[in-house]
């Protein structure tokens, strides 16, 4: 999964909820872990106004992106599409939401301005991912699954959020 650390933008697709058909927007991101957790996580900041903001609220919300690198060589094609769970990174566990907001500003310092005042930051648990990569062979294609962090086994009860260490 190198090609989540070699990009910075992702194109994140939701369903509007003013319409319910598909959206999708270009947005910067940090790849990121959870302590304990083996889904990977991309890290991202928008305001909630947007329609991509209304459509995930405070989460989780179901998601799909994608993230590619342009070539015009047919062998070189690499990209990964995605699938996860999105939430608003100030309801995890301080902890976690700090570590999240550590990978953001460090691959995007100019956005430390920006957070709290006008945008939220959001944490994608990607619970799917195919990479395409024609460098490996054409058309050669590896999947992985992921259960988010915040669906884990809750002594509480299944289903339930926790608190993220």
């Amino acid at each position: 999964m190198r090609l989540l650390q070699e990009r910075w933008v992702f194109a994140l697709a939701t369903r509007d909820d003013d319409d319910g058909l598909p959206y999708a927007t270009p947005l910067f991101y940090a790849a990121a872990a959870l302590p304990g957790s083996p889904a990977p996580v991309l890290v991202f900041a928008s305001r909630p106004d947007t329609r991509h903001g209304r459509a995930i609220g405070d989460g989780p919300a179901a998601v799909a992106a994608a993230i590619y690198l342009e070539t015009e060589v047919l062998g070189e094609v690499r990209g990964v599409q995605l699938r996860g769970e999105v939430v608003v990174c100030t309801g995890l566990h301080a902890d976690a939401a700090a570590s999240l907001r550590a990978a953001y500003l460090e691959r995007h310092p100019v956005a430390a301005a920006h957070l709290g005042e006008r945008d939220r930051l959001y944490a994608l648990a990607i619970t799917w991912a195919k990479l395409t990569d024609n460098r490996i062979g054409f058309g050669k294609r590896l999947v992985w699954t992921f259960e988010p962090p915040w669906r884990r086994e809750n002594p509480a009860g299944p289903g339930e959020q926790i608190a993220l260490p």
